[in-house]
């Protein structure tokens, strides 16, 4: 995810302290009354701005697929860090991950996976959630999820598994006034603008 006021790299940490534990020099300033007066002591950043696209979801609107490392199937599995000894007793409990690379189930080496396991994922091979984590609705799901269901709810945010029968995408739609919803985002304190265009 870049930052898109001068688009430098930011984590996902980085995103959410921006938006729930800074505050703006114009909210310092008087100029934004609704801003809550206990986030007003907080430290001072640029709001971060995020789109509302033509579906009506949340997207960062300077996302790239190139700048989201997708998991290894190492990480994947949960593999890390283990011994020659750990792993191939954790990929027998799995067998049916690397089946397609190992000549005989029964006797194995790790040379048949090795490479394998340091290979990334395909996006399409992720569950519902991480695999929306590497796509500009990222941005949505992570001011959802640092929400109470009642502040999404009070901002109307709508949280969206699948958008037709049999889909597999995830989202978070807004269905209101763009004005409205920037007041209401800080109302609650979030350095956040939400934009149109």
């Amino acid at each position: 995810m870049t930052a898109n006021s001068n688009n430098i790299e930011i984590t996902r940490r980085t995103f959410l302290e921006v938006v729930f534990a800074t505050t703006t020099a114009a909210a310092i300033s008087g100029a934004i009354p609704l801003w809550p007066s206990d986030a007003i002591a907080r430290p001072i950043a640029e709001p971060f701005k995020i789109f509302l696209d033509e579906c009506n979801y949340l997207v960062d609107p300077y996302f790239c697929y190139g700048d989201i490392p997708l998991p290894t199937h190492r990480e994947q599995l949960s593999l890390g860090g283990l011994k020659p000894s750990a792993l191939k007793k954790a990929l027998n409990n799995q067998i049916w991950e690397i089946e397609h690379l190992i000549s005989n189930p029964d006797k194995w080496s790790l040379d048949e996976v090795e490479w394998w396991l340091d290979t990334e994922v395909e996006l399409e091979s992720l569950g519902l959630w991480q695999g929306a984590e590497c796509t500009p609705h990222r941005v949505g799901l992570d001011i959802y999820n640092g929400l109470s269901r009642e502040e999404a709810d009070t901002l109307g945010l709508v949280l969206v598994e699948g958008d037709h029968p049999g889909s597999d995408f995830l989202g978070v739609a807004y269905y209101g006034n763009v004005d409205e919803l920037n007041q209401e985002l800080q109302k609650l304190g979030m350095n956040l603008i939400v934009t149109t265009s």
